[in-house]
């Protein structure tokens, strides 16, 4: 039976009936269905229509409605699945359906409807009469839907028989078991026969062919067999239906047009050795993972571990194992998903015996001899020798050797016994102690090998769209944000004023960058440490906040030095001594916020950061109050890489997400830090060029942040290097943003999701405006990409701009024809793009520029004035005087 491909693309749909839908990942596809039990109300932002699985033939006791139905409406029971069939014959079934089953769901936000059991009537009706009428009924129900709510659409599940009567109210028919399926009286899955096979697709032309409609193949393939489920999918397709193949209970991720590209690690560590996951040693492995697009759930290798299928669902599991025996029920966890082909990728240890058992499973031999000093080197990779050579240590050293895989470093010692200190292996990836990093006399640390390529290898990662939070519109990020602290100091200046006004002055209206401000509430307002001074104070911060390139933060009300500390008995020693005052994590956050607000706040301005202060490593109890107070949050992570210390050891990760919660750090860190605690010299803050620019080699590994405190202005040398790192980055090529768009950004990089077609990729950004691609990927096509506004270039990767929350990026081998944005210093507003013009807003603090390519013939207009471009190489410049343009862009 010969098939009539569709004239217009098919929609990717992906089904997830499990408990907590990932919602992130399912945006990037056109349709979704899921059980409404498990997701509350339909997702209200981005292009995805959600439907709810409603089962029309059968109802089951956990249904909301189950006990309305009048018991004279049952005909039988299936007893495979449990639940009852209903009589289609019954006049008032068209209304029941509507009020008690698909109005609930509508309220809630769905505007579709995944129709299953179509042909469970076929258990009881034996007679051409009772058929007949159950296929009246149900076709009248099916047509009560829509009549009651034209805008909701329709996928039947099957229900061949009753087609002609319900067709023109479908929006697809979807059957299950075109190649693979699942025997649920058996819990096995099996093999469909060619005779099915034939049947099925016999049932399935008129659908196509007549009536037009999308067809959905549903096949069911073991989770951890992924090739297979791909092989699957590609059937499917090519037989011109629209393939989902997964579990068939439908709770795992699958594959179908698209394919979600993981990019969570399962990070395990050891909660009896480390309360939190603040620790430098394992924030120093989230940076190169992030680097990669990919971010940490932490889990503790002594507690819980993430139960169901990972495959598809987690792009790998990282461990930190140093000194550390995994727990039996562990290591049982770890052998299932390393055999469903999970990577594991372990540093300083693996955790386990390497012998017997573990040493077959993990391809190793371990002579189990005692250690021995390493004499020599004798195979090292090219990742080694990334910022420090490694060499033979004392210690460490055994002879264990690697029998399959790739050693990345061998030693040996006198007795010429072989250790692989590191290898590539067909599960993942290993490095033990001590051959990945080397402590330096000062007990800083370097790396020996180079980690982002390691964990590319050893993640088996596969190319594609990388999140990135340094670039936004092909221009390096800025931003600037103050901490509160010492805005009432008197600067060493002629006339002694405040270092709040000295800083208002001298950066804050000088440059018009935009600026995130906080102030203490303990310092600045009347109740605080200084009543004397408030009045004042309290009016420049007014000032401050007046301006329209400034937006409000809190930094606490008496600035705890220890977060961790505050439910502590000697919480009183770790914050300042304001009388009369005992520590409260409310007052400090919410608190705090609401005297900004109603004291100081001009009308039309609220608070919109709190940045934490002291050790800024806040509970998760703590990040949620800042969370509930509508704010976002930011501060710690100790980026504070320099020619002293030029180690990416020393540059933190985007933020941290744990125990529910996620921080974002600060980009960079602060003159306290280059000025060795405001000991001197005042000036060292000017060495923040220098972590400027060894955060943006080949890789850009961090946005240009000015990060300062207001004391920073109380001393001329201080303030003069201030000037001289704003005048630096004003050197460059940037776009400034507020801190709070940045923060909106490294949130959205924690929630953003990637999946994978044919012809490219479906991104769900959120907020995130960029995204990195490898040269050997290719160009965008502009012309085949959705919401792609151009791209630009950096060491071997293109940056794409991306110009609204979801974005589709196809690709092509050549470069581009059509106009695209290459660069600009503002912020998308709006974008829109036709044949032959393209329509956007930009908006900033300062003056505009902006690149176009492929614009020479064309005309530029700002605000309907034409612009005359200066010539960049490839590049049509655009600069203009204003802030914010709408440029229009006419090649016709």
């Amino acid at each position: 039976m010969t098939l009539v491909r569709a004239a217009t693309p098919q929609p990717s749909v992906a089904f997830f009936y499990g408990e907590s839908p990932p919602i992130d990942a399912l945006s990037t596809f056109d349709w979704v269905v899921v059980e409404p039990g498990n997701l509350a109300a339909a997702p209200t932002t981005g292009s995805t229509r959600w439907f709810a699985y409603m089962s029309l033939g059968e109802i089951t006791a956990d249904q909301p409605y189950a006990k309305l139905l009048p018991s004279s409406w049952v005909l039988g029971k299936n007893e495979a699945w449990g639940g009852v069939v209903v009589d289609q014959s019954q006049a008032d079934w068209p209304t029941f359906v509507v009020d008690k089953m698909v109005t609930p769901l509508y309220q809630k936000g769905y505007r579709g409807l995944f129709l299953d059991t179509l042909d469970s009537w076929q258990i009881v009706a034996k007679t051409p009469q009772s058929q007949q009428a159950q296929i009246d009924g149900l076709a009248r129900a099916i047509r009560a839907i829509r009549v009651r709510y034209p805008d909701m659409q329709l996928i039947a599940n099957r229900g061949f028989e009753v087609m002609p009567s319900i067709h023109a109210d479908l929006a697809a028919v979807a059957f299950e078991s075109l190649y693979r399926g699942w025997d649920q009286s058996r819990k096995r899955y099996v093999e469909v026969s060619e005779a099915d096979r034939t049947w099925l697709k016999q049932q399935l032309a008129p659908i196509v062919n007549d009536y037009k409609l999308p067809v959905i193949a549903i096949d069911y393939v073991a989770p951890a067999k992924r090739a297979l489920a791909r092989r699957t999918a590609e059937q499917i397709l090519a037989d011109g239906y629209i393939p989902w193949v997964a579990d068939p209970y439908l709770k795992t991720l699958g594959v179908g047009l698209r394919e979600v590209q993981p990019r969570t690690v399962l990070f395990l560590y050891d909660g009896q050795r480390f309360a939190t996951p603040m620790r430098s040693d394992l924030l120093a492995l989230l940076t190169p993972l992030n680097y990669l697009g990919l971010k940490p759930e932490f889990v503790d290798v002594r507690g819980a571990m993430p139960a169901g299928t990972l495959v598809g669902r987690y792009a790998g599991i990282v461990s930190w194992l140093d000194g550390v025996t995994l727990p039996a029920s562990t290591q049982a966890w770890l052998r299932h998903a390393i055999d469903d082909g999970l990577p594991w990728v372990t540093f300083a240890g693996l955790g386990v015996e390497t012998r017997g058992e573990w040493a077959q499973r993990l391809g190793l031999i371990d002579d189990g001899k005692p250690e021995t000093l390493a004499r020599k080197i004798v195979t090292q990779s090219p990742l080694y020798g990334f910022e420090i050579a490694p060499r033979p240590q004392r210690d460490g050293f055994r002879g264990l050797t690697a029998k399959q895989g790739e050693p990345l470093l061998s030693l040996s010692d006198a007795n010429g016994r072989r250790f692989d200190a590191a290898a590539i292996m067909p599960w993942g990836g290993y490095v033990l102690d001590p051959y990945f990093r080397s402590e330096m006399p000062d007990q800083s640390n370097r790396w020996q090998l180079d980690p982002i390529a390691f964990f590319q290898r050893a993640l088996r990662l596969p190319p594609g769209p990388i999140a990135d939070v340094t670039t936004e519109n092909g221009r390096r990020v800025f931003l600037m944000h103050l901490d509160g602290d010492g805005f009432v100091s008197r600067a060493e200046m002629p006339k002694r004023p405040y270092a709040g006004e000295v800083m208002l002055n001298e950066v804050l209206k000088k440059y018009g960058l935009p600026a995130t401000v906080s102030v203490i509430e303990g310092e600045v307002a009347q109740t605080g440490l200084y009543p004397k001074d408030s009045a004042a104070a309290e009016a420049i911060a007014r000032q401050i906040f007046a301006l329209p390139n400034v937006e409000i933060a809190s930094h606490s009300y008496s600035h705890p030095f220890q977060w961790g500390k505050i439910n502590t008995d000697n919480a009183e020693d770790y914050h300042l001594e304001i009388p009369g005052y005992t520590l409260d994590l409310n007052r400090e956050i919410t608190g705090s916020i609401d005297y900004i607000n109603h004291r100081l706040a001009p009308p039309g301005k609220q608070t919109k950061v709190f940045l934490w202060t002291g050790d800024c490593k806040p509970m998760p109890d703590a990040v949620a109050l800042t969370r509930k107070a509508g704010v976002l949050n930011m501060n710690g992570g100790d980026t504070v890489i320099t020619k002293r210390l030029p180690s990416i050891t020393a540059v933190a990760p985007v933020g941290l997400p744990f125990g529910g919660e996620l921080q974002i750090f600060a980009p960079n860190q602060n003159e306290n830090v280059y000025t060795n605690d405001w000991t001197g010299p005042f000036y060292g803050y000017r060495r923040v060029i220098e972590t400027f620019e060894m955060t943006d080699g080949e890789r850009r590994l961090k946005p240009i942040n000015i990060y300062l405190h207001f004391y920073a202005a109380s001393k001329r040398a201080s303030l003069d290097a201030v000037q001289q790192a704003v005048t630096w980055a004003l050197s460059k090529p940037i776009t400034p943003m507020f801190a709070s768009q940045y923060i909106e950004r490294a949130n959205a990089f924690f929630s953003a999701s990637v999946s994978r077609d044919d012809k490219g990729f479906a991104i769900h950004a959120g907020a995130l405006r960029t995204v990195r691609i490898p040269t050997e990927l290719g160009y965008p096509d502009i012309g085949a990409s959705r919401n792609i506004a151009g791209f630009s270039e950096h060491g071997k990767e293109r940056y794409v701009h991306l110009a609204g929350d979801n974005a589709y990026l196809a690709l092509q081998a050549t470069a581009p024809t059509q106009p695209y944005l290459a660069d600009a210093s503002g912020l998308l507003k709006t974008w829109q793009s036709g044949p032959g013009k393209l329509s956007f807003a930009l908006d900033s603090t300062r003056p505009l520029t902006f690149a176009m390519a492929n614009t020479a013939r064309c005309s530029v207009r700002a605000d309907n004035v034409v612009l005359t471009p200066r010539n960049e190489a490839a590049l049509q410049r655009y600069t203009l005087s204003r802030h914010a343009a709408q440029i229009d862009v006419n090649c016709g």
